[in-house]
């Protein structure tokens, strides 16, 4: 219960992150007139936020479990709300940072 607060302060600095990322991969886009591949990022985001309300619910039914109802306190449950939106947005953000940045692995000195 004491480490909750930091973890919703951590998840809302990585979509801060990858904001940055979404932004940054548009310009280098619009540049090299790449597809707008970085509107992955922007869903990498929608499912960020879908974890940080499902991990604040959780949170607040940590804090009173007699009053949360059985269904938020199950795992599967935190499994589908919280864990597969993070592994969807993990996936999403690596593959889309691979399109547009994969030129700095290649890049020789």
């Amino acid at each position: 219960m004491l480490t909750g607060p930091s973890s919703v302060i951590s998840l809302i600095a990585e979509l801060y992150m990858l904001y940055i990322f979404a932004i940054l991969s548009r310009k280098l886009g619009n540049v090299t007139k790449m597809k707008p591949y970085y509107r992955g990022f922007y869903g990498a985001i929608a499912l960020i936020v879908v974890a940080i309300v499902a991990h604040s619910i959780r949170i607040g039914s940590m804090l009173s479990p007699d009053l949360a109802p059985a269904a938020l306190t199950g795992d599967s449950v935190y499994l589908l709300v919280y864990y597969l939106p993070m592994a969807l947005a993990a996936t999403i953000s690596l593959g889309v940072a691979l399109r547009y940045w994969s030129w700095l692995f290649k890049e020789r000195m």
